[in-house]
C-alpha cells in the first residue's frame, strides 16, 4: 500500500501525507499516475488547499 492509499484510507493524516510525499518518486508515480501524484505534491507546496484527488470518469 503506497502513501497516497494510506491517506485516502485514513491510516495517516493529511499533514503526514504532505510531509512525507517529497520522499517518493518514480515508483509512486507509476502506481497512482502522474496527475494524482502532481495533485498531492502541489498541495504540499501550497498551490491549492484541496484534500483529495478525484479521478475523472472514463468516457465509454
Amino acid at each position: 500500500m503506497n502513501i497516497i492509499q494510506q491517506y485516502e484510507l485514513l491510516y495517516i493524516s493529511y499533514d503526514e501525507l504532505l510531509e512525507e510525499i517529497w520522499g517518493y518518486g518514480q515508483k509512486l508515480i507509476n502506481e497512482v499516475g502522474i496527475d494524482c501524484f502532481t495533485f498531492y505534491v502541489e498541495a504540499s507546496a501550497g498551490y491549492h488547499s484541496f484534500y483529495y484527488y478525484i479521478a475523472p470518469y472514463e468516457k465509454s
